[in-house]
C-alpha cells in the first residue's frame, strides 16, 4: 500500500510541475512595451519562445529592444 501511495504522490507531483500554463512575453524598448505575446506552454518552453522573439529584434544594429517573460 505504501508503494502505491508513493507512486501516486510522485506521479501527481510530476504532472503538476510539467503542466502547461499561460505566460506573457512582453517586448519593449526605451519607449515602453510595444508587443505582447501570449504563450501557453511549460515555463521552460515559454522562456525559450520568448528568447526567440527577442532574437528577432536583435538583427537591427544597436537595437535596445528586448523581450521578457512575465
Amino acid at each position: 500500500m505504501r508503494n502505491i501511495n508513493a507512486a501516486l504522490i510522485f506521479l501527481s507531483a510530476t504532472l503538476f510541475v510539467s503542466c502547461k500554463k499561460e505566460y506573457s512575453c512582453e517586448c519593449f524598448n526605451p519607449r515602453g512595451v510595444f508587443k505582447t505575446y501570449s504563450i501557453r506552454d511549460t515555463e521552460e518552453n515559454a522562456l525559450l519562445k520568448c528568447e526567440n522573439y527577442s532574437k528577432e529584434y536583435q538583427s537591427i544594429p544597436f537595437s535596445e529592444t528586448a523581450c521578457e517573460l512575465k
